[in-house]
């Protein structure tokens, strides 16, 4: 069972997942294991936002992922703002919050009016 609903991540967003967890925490990643991969959901314009649990044998981290897109290979484009530890407190608030953070449901050329 999925800790936050959401379903079980494809093999490119597992892929994808994992290359970008494993860079985000600067460790190889066979010394990593990823005991849960979640897709929480996609937007119109094909960003993805993925729930990780990443362990390293001694302790466990946990990251909302955004990605801008994932290839059926797995490659993947991402923003400087993809990642966010989760706070298991406030957690529908964070999803909600790094959504807006990484313009969930807006076109990527989309120019704010101010």
């Amino acid at each position: 069972m999925l800790t936050y609903g959401g379903t079980e991540a494809t093999a490119a967003v597992q892929e994808a997942a994992e290359t970008l967890a494993s860079a985000l925490l600067e460790r190889e990643r066979a010394a990593l294991s990823f005991p849960e991969v979640a897709e929480l959901a996609r937007d119109a314009y094909g960003r993805v936002m993925v729930f990780v649990r990443v362990s390293d044998g001694s302790r466990e981290t946990v990251l909302l992922l955004a990605f801008r897109s994932i290839a059926e290979d797995g490659s993947f484009r991402a923003g400087p703002k993809c990642a966010m530890p989760v706070r298991e407190s406030s957690f529908y608030a964070g999803l909600e919050h790094h959504k807006i953070r990484n313009s969930w449901n807006c076109p990527p050329d989309a120019v704010p009016e101010f």
